[in-house]
């Protein structure tokens, strides 16, 4: 008791010693395979299959010369068909076992119907069966509709499930002829219970467990394996006997959502499944995957639940960390801007109810560069860890203060108007202008504060977080450090203008360059390639890095030129290279704007035709934020350039959205995790811990890993140790330039 118990196989029929019943069972049996009626055992093996395997289709097909018919199916619909075009035939045809990870992409498979239309079978495998008919062929068949292989335990239970159904119908085929001889049928059944025995043996051993229960309240269990024993820490029996009930297991704030899910399946005929929380023997809390389906007597009424249940505890907590790096600030512990992006959204529709106003304040620490080169990096991020405990204690709880970028912070103060703003922001300046305490030194922190409001200056958050900062740039000329935006700020925009002029005249002169810094390939110690960095030569401010005049390229509408700019200088340099035989790839940052231009293929194309290049040349980099502005467009964009044969590399992971789950649907190559994550690796815990899941979660999706500000050899032993594939940060080597990287690069190699 307690493990998987199949149907018994022996034979129901008295003999018929005349042997005249055995041309009538004959001429019976073949009308039934070839018309089949509803047969439960033959579904009780579909299911199994479906179940063992872990899929959502699962057939048993039969096949004579022209046709093709169905003799139990799960997931797609029953009937008779052509054998031309048959998943089934090829696997008759092959007289072996089929297993291809994905049929649209498989020559012999691509063509059949269930692969070309509904339902898009992508996983497929199927096992040749004996039948005992004449001309009659059959295949034990299971699908997916994901692209996806199966393991060998499950490769293994379909072989055995189809070599049950082949005794089976052996069997059933010996009912007709009973002169055969006794320890011929004995031998029959023997094996045929050795089989069933392997395959419990099997089930019972596979990760997770597998269950038939009753469809009453308490969810009561007739069958289930012993892996219940190590998931869940009560036995089989325990269950079974009702000693243990599953409701009781099952957190009570997942009962009714799960209920409906279930109710649902058994009503549209269809297989469920649900993710919840379970309660072990020893109160530990853990997350379950339950993927199973209904099994119906001949009127349609519902039997039994028959399913498998998974431990997928690991996976959410990694998907729980992911998501702290999505929304949280991992430095100060506050909202980061997607948070304040999504908090400002749900203010601007529920002042859209109320017709209240709503306020957000851009606060920025204008001397945090000269505290930082000045003091250096740590008590520069002790100085942002004190200004946010500041902020927060300087406003309401119900207002949200959130870090937006490295010196920038907002706050967002719903139902304030103009003048309400004004003075919550006069109260942040007060809060801010007392001396911050680092050990023995106190050090001012210069803040300036831009106001917006909706609905006056703006309709979406991202306008008003725009807008905001604009006039931040007007408070930094004023007396009182803030100002509200007003659509003119005469200071500003004269300044803005002059600069936009100065930047559209550098990229037509060339007054800018780019600097290299090299990627290592861990394992190897090999240059794997470099990126390219921009630089400014200003003629009256020197030389200005990307963080000084990319935002204000953005906000100017000079992007799309600068990076046009960045492409053409990069593919030369790389010409170059090659020339001189240390060529690497060059990796190039694309933003938002240049995945919504549609000449952005026509120029990569352009540049690397002028100078005789391939895609391998250069690689593209897009932060997580530019692709969720709009992830429809961003993965049309990284699809035709993956399908030209560049690399793709998500940058600065761990900032933005920070989620895996929709790297699943993007044809990347690498994401590089954020260097905030990777510079206290060797003293950091906690960033350690983050590190180590970013890495395991990535190649479980056949992504690789480039973790940038790698400044130590430890901390690059740690990343090797973890897996990760490459490597960016000065304990490589700081920005250099193109000239400088050559005898860099002969003298590494």
């Amino acid at each position: 008791m307690g493990v998987w118990q199949p149907q018994d196989p022996r034979p129901r029929h008295r003999a018929d010693p005349s042997g005249q019943g055995s041309q009538e069972m004959t001429a019976l049996q073949l009308r039934g395979i070839r018309d089949p009626l509803p047969d439960p055992e033959l579904d009780g093996y579909v299911r199994l299959a479906a179940i063992a395997c872990r899929v959502p289709i699962a057939m048993l097909t039969f096949l004579d010369k022209e046709r093709e018919w169905s003799g139990g199916t799960l997931g797609v619909a029953s009937g008779e068909g052509p054998r031309a075009g048959s998943l089934s035939a090829v696997v008759v045809e092959s007289n072996a076992l089929v297993h291809v990870e994905d049929a649209s992409s498989n020559a012999l498979l691509q063509h059949c119907a269930l692969v070309a239309d509904s339902p898009r079978i992508r996983l497929f495998a199927g096992v040749p069966l004996t039948v005992a008919e004449r001309d009659v062929t059959g295949v034990l068949s299971v699908a997916d509709t994901e692209k996806r292989r199966l393991d060998a335990a499950q490769v293994e239970a379909l072989r055995l499930l189809a070599g049950q159904i082949s005794n089976l119908l052996q069997h059933r085929a010996s009912l007709r002829n009973r002169l055969e001889a006794a320890d011929r049928e004995a031998d029959a059944l023997d094996g045929l219970r050795e089989s069933q025995r392997r395959l419990q043996t099997l089930v019972s051993n596979l990760p997770g467990v597998a269950y038939r229960s009753l469809n009453d309240v308490s969810w009561r269990l007739e069958v289930v394996s012993e892996g219940c024993l190590k998931l869940i820490g009560y036995s089989a029996a325990e269950l079974i006997e009702g000693t243990v009930r599953m409701v009781d297991i099952i957190h009570p704030d997942d009962i009714p959502p799960l209920r409906r899910k279930v109710s649902r399946a058994l009503r549209t005929r269809t297989p469920y499944q649900s993710t919840y929380r379970i309660r072990t023997a020893t109160g530990q809390t853990k997350w379950v995957w339950d993927k199973g389906c209904g099994v119906y007597s001949a009127d349609g009424k519902v039997l039994a639940l028959e399913g498998f249940i998974t431990d997928i505890t690991e996976q959410k907590h990694a998907e729980e960390c992911i998501r702290r790096m999505a929304y949280f600030d991992e430095l100060t512990g506050l909202p980061n801007r997607l948070s304040m992006r999504d908090a400002l959204g749900v203010a601007i529709a529920t002042s859209g109810d109320s017709h209240a106003p709503v306020a957000l304040l851009h606060v920025e620490v204008d001397n945090f560069r000269e505290i930082n080169e000045t003091l250096g990096y740590r008590e520069g991020d002790r100085l942002l860890q004190e200004i946010a405990t500041r902020l927060r204690e300087a406003v309401d709880a119900r207002e949200t203060v959130a870090r937006i970028a490295e010196s920038s912070f907002s706050v967002l103060l719903p139902g304030m108007d103009a003048s309400q703003a004004v003075q919550a922001a006069r109260k942040v300046l007060e809060a801010m202008s007392t001396p911050f305490g680092l050990d023995d030194l106190y050090v001012p922190a210069e803040c300036s504060i831009g106001i917006t409001l909706y609905p006056g200056h703006g309709t979406d958050p991202d306008s008003l977080l725009r807008r905001a900062n604009i006039a931040r740039y007007g408070a930094r000329h004023r007396a009182e450090k803030l100002a509200v935006f007003a659509g003119a700020l005469d200071s500003d925009n004269a300044q803005r203008l002059t600069l936009m002029n100065d930047l559209r005249r550098a990229i037509d002169s060339d007054e800018l360059l780019l600097m290299f810094q090299p990627k290592l390939r861990m394992h190897a110690r090999q240059v794997s390639g470099v990126e390219a960095l921009v630089r400014w030569k200003h003629p009256e401010r020197g030389l200005l890095g990307p963080d000084q005049f990319i935002g204000f390229a953005e906000n100017a509408g000079l992007i799309t030129r600068l990076t046009y700019w960045v492409l053409a200088a990069a593919v030369r340099e790389s010409h170059a290279w090659h020339g001189a035989g240390h060529a690497v790839p060059i990796a190039i940052n694309l933003s938002s704007h240049d995945i919504r231009d549609r000449q952005l293929f026509e120029q990569i194309s352009r540049a690397l035709e002028t100078w005789g290049g391939a895609p391998d040349w250069i690689q593209f980099e897009l932060t997580e934020s530019c692709i969720m502005e709009d992830l429809s467009i961003a993965r049309q964009v990284l699809t035709q350039l993956r399908e030209a044969g560049f690399k793709l590399f998500i940058d600065d992971f761990g900032t933005g959205y920070s989620s895996l789950a929709y790297l699943r649907h993007l044809p990347v190559d690498y994401i590089k995790i954020d260097q905030s994550f990777v510079k206290d690796l060797d003293s950091d815990r906690e960033s350690a811990a983050i590190v180590e899941a970013i890495i395991k979660l990535a190649h479980s999706l056949g992504i690789a890993v480039v973790a940038e500000g790698v400044e130590s050899v430890s901390t690059m032993e740690m990343l090797s140790n973890w897996g990760c594939e490459e490597a960016q940060g000065y304990c490589i080597s700081k920005p250099i330039s193109g000239r400088d990287f050559q005898s860099w690069n002969k003298a590494f190699v």
